[in-house]
């Protein structure tokens, strides 16, 4: 079963106009977020002119020593 925005007292979607004229800007709001928020989101929009899609993956870690970094980088800790 695939679980609707509504379906999850956690998550929100939100939109908003812009950045440019004719243009929607629209992100999801996962608070609080869990370990079983884990997992790939994908974004499907369509209009009269095509479609976009977009996905983005979420990993949830405990504490800032379980995020990776990347070489020649630090997070200052």
């Amino acid at each position: 079963m695939e679980l609707l925005p509504g379906d999850r007292e956690n998550l929100a979607i939100q939109t908003r106009g812009g950045p440019e004229k004719h243009e929607v800007t629209g992100w999801v709001l996962i608070s609080p977020l869990s370990k079983e928020d884990a997992g790939e989101y994908e974004c499907h929009a369509s209009n009269a002119k095509g479609e976009a899609t977009a996905s983005a993956k979420i990993h949830v870690v405990e504490t800032l020593h379980e995020i990776a970094l990347t070489k020649g980088r630090s997070c200052g800790l």
